[in-house]
């Protein structure tokens, strides 16, 4: 399955009305899901998602992050959307799961770019948060919502690529 089928199946599944999704690259994920209600957030075609929290008052049932693949941007992404997440929505983090070097390095130098966006799901594993993995299309990571509270400071500093690459299945998998 691709992210669009995963996504689309998780809003079937939950009869989910609302999604945003944070990142619109091509668009073609985006303009493909059926959904009651979407939104897009992406710097390129309206605003940036900082900006775009700054001033929304909608509530979501389900968030797609895969906008900037920075960990600090990311944190900042799943924080947000965190507060405007309805009680029995999910977030998805996509990109957890970088298959090279290469492709985790930040600034981008390759066209296949997950960022560090693993360092930041590597991190949430540390939080209280109930967490779910699928390994498709370079790793989604699951935030489903609970009534814990989610604050800045769980991104994996430390942790260098060749440990993470080297355990990636013990340290992914939930």
């Amino acid at each position: 399955m691709n992210k669009t089928e995963i996504i689309q199946s998780i809003i079937d599944q939950n009869q989910y009305k609302t999604y945003l999704e944070i990142g619109l690259g091509d668009m073609v994920n985006f303009e493909a899901l059926n959904i009651e209600y979407k939104q897009g957030v992406d710097p390129e075609f309206n605003v940036s998602s900082d900006a775009f929290f700054e001033d929304n008052k909608q509530s979501f049932d389900l968030i797609f992050i895969d906008g900037l693949h920075h960990a600090e941007q990311v944190e900042k992404d799943i924080i947000n959307a965190w507060n405007c997440l309805n009680s029995k929505g999910q977030i998805l983090i996509h990109d957890i799961k970088p298959p090279t070097f290469d492709s985790q390095v930040v600034p981008r130098k390759k066209k296949i770019w997950c960022g560090d966006v693993w360092r930041v799901w590597n991190g949430l594993k540390t939080t209280k948060l109930k967490l779910g993995y699928l390994e498709e299309d370079f790793g989604i990571g699951v935030i489903y919502k609970s009534k814990h509270k989610l604050t800045a400071g769980f991104v994996d500093k430390e942790m260098e690529w060749k440990e993470y690459h080297k355990k990636k299945g013990w340290l992914i998998n939930i």
